[in-house]
């Protein structure tokens, strides 16, 4: 996948989930993973060099050695553990990705969510006269508006309403206006037949999911896309592609299933409350009615299945590749800024070097504080579980009432439900903050050792 540049994310899932197994798909990953073995060996033979040069005096037989000594005052020993570390991270990226069997949920999660979902939205696009008279009509609409509030603006300002240009003015705001009723057309799903999409051309593993939420996750895959188009032209050298495509890899795919996870839980969440209220609402009767008690074993299969979800996709795949992630980048992380700190570079140095770090730290956070956000919607449903049990009669809901109990017990006393990186810690907002610390302390250690190194 090192040279697929074009809508990446979505071609890279397509590639896994259709591919897998097959000999040109073996053939491309043993390529990726001999680029990664090579970069690897040959950066450890030029990390010798820096160890001692009297006795490793490489850069009179290698050019890229020469290179590094020549200009060893910002290619320093530093640099090179970097990119170490950067092609470890490569490594990381082929095994959880690439190596994965397509049949595992967590792949198969995915798959669904930016490949079988986009693909049923183009399935689900309405016929050409159809969009073209709803974009009248809200055009109509907004011009209708404009015009009323023009003609209100007009009774009260009449001697500066004289001076103005009406019908250059009157031709810009039609432009505006059709502008602003693109746009909205396109963020209110104009474009599609809402109903095909939702109930007709479902996602597989998520059937239950909005038309929004699913046309959220269709939206951020292609700006996701495009962005990366971009940043495959900025990151030229090999060593930072690999890095930018398993960043973006590992970030992207967490946050589109972010989109799936978070919107179905807060419709779960509202629900329930809905049921609350409306039971609150009540003067007479204020007891489950048999559509509620449905709703209400609605929420406890699908939040249970989502569960599971998460839990599963964790113990398979996401839990070690987070913690080995995690343990590789944050040493990337702070080395770069000591190298910013201690080191006499030059101004655009600098600025490339701020910029990997902002884009290193970005790709690197906002999963986690996704994953996090998640595991929050999860244990919201717990606080109204217990306003609601009142209201399940014993003997009538006794069942529903049960499951209700166990759920509760579950959220606030078993295990959590979130993701991990490996046993070190929960990604939780708590475990962030702990996390955050641990971060600092690591920080200050590779400074001294540094520093311990420069003075030597």
């Amino acid at each position: 996948m090192l040279f697929r540049v074009k809508n990446f994310i979505y071609n890279a899932m397509k590639h896994i989930g259709d591919e897998y197994g097959s000999s040109h798909y073996r053939r491309l990953h043993r390529m990726d993973m001999i680029l990664c073995i090579y970069s690897f060996i040959r950066l450890l033979i030029i990390g010798l060099m820096y160890m001692d040069v009297d006795r490793f005096p490489l850069y009179k037989y290698d050019y890229a050695s020469l290179y590094c000594w020549e200009n060893r005052k910002i290619v320093n020993k530093f640099f090179i553990i970097i990119q170490i570390l950067i092609t470890m991270i490569g490594f990381v990226g082929i095994k959880t990705f690439f190596y994965t069997p397509s049949n595992r949920l967590s792949i198969q999660i995915l798959y669904d969510c930016i490949v079988y979902n986009t693909d049923q939205y183009y399935k689900s696009f309405d016929k050409p006269e159809n969009i073209a008279t709803k974009m009248s009509i809200r055009f109509d609409n907004h011009y209708c508006q404009h015009i009323h509030h023009h003609h209100h603006h007009h009774r009260h300002h009449q001697c500066s309403s004289m001076v103005m240009k009406k019908l250059f003015i009157s031709i810009i705001i039609k432009y505006l206006i059709y502008i602003k009723v693109w746009l909205k057309s396109w963020l209110e799903m104009d474009h599609i037949d809402r109903e095909m999409f939702e109930k007709i051309n479902k996602m597989k593993l998520f059937p239950y999911a909005t038309a929004k939420c699913r046309y959220n996750v269709v939206l951020f895959v292609m700006i996701i896309d495009f962005c990366t188009f971009i940043g495959h032209f900025i990151a030229i050298i090999h060593n930072l592609l690999q890095l930018y495509q398993y960043a973006a890899l590992l970030s992207c795919t967490i946050m589109a299933t972010y989109q799936l996870f978070h919107c179905g839980l807060n419709e779960l969440n509202r629900k329930f409350y809905k049921i609350i209220l409306d039971n609150k609402k009540r003067q007479k009767q204020k007891s489950i009615n048999q559509n509620e008690l449905q709703q209400l074993q609605f929420i406890y299969r699908q939040h249970n299945r989502l569960s599971y979800y998460e839990l599963l996709t964790n113990k398979q795949t996401w839990s070690h590749s987070l913690y080995y992630f995690t343990i590789i980048s944050l040493p990337i992380n702070i080395t770069f800024i000591c190298e910013l700190i201690f080191e006499d570079l030059s101004i655009q140095i600098q600025l490339l070097f701020i910029s990997i770090i902002i884009i290193h730290m970005l790709t690197g956070l906002l999963p986690f504080l996704t994953l996090a956000h998640v595991s929050n919607d999860f244990h919201r449903i717990r606080n109204y579980i217990l306003p609601m049990q009142p209201l399940l009669k014993c003997g009538q809901h006794l069942r529903m009432k049960i499951k209700y109990d166990c759920l509760y017990e579950r959220l606030m006393f078993g295990k959590k439900i979130a993701y991990t990186i490996g046993h070190l810690a929960e990604i939780t907002f708590t475990g962030l903050v702990e996390a955050f610390l641990h971060y600092f302390v690591a920080f200050f250690l590779i400074i001294g050792f540094y520093m311990k190194e420069q003075k030597l």
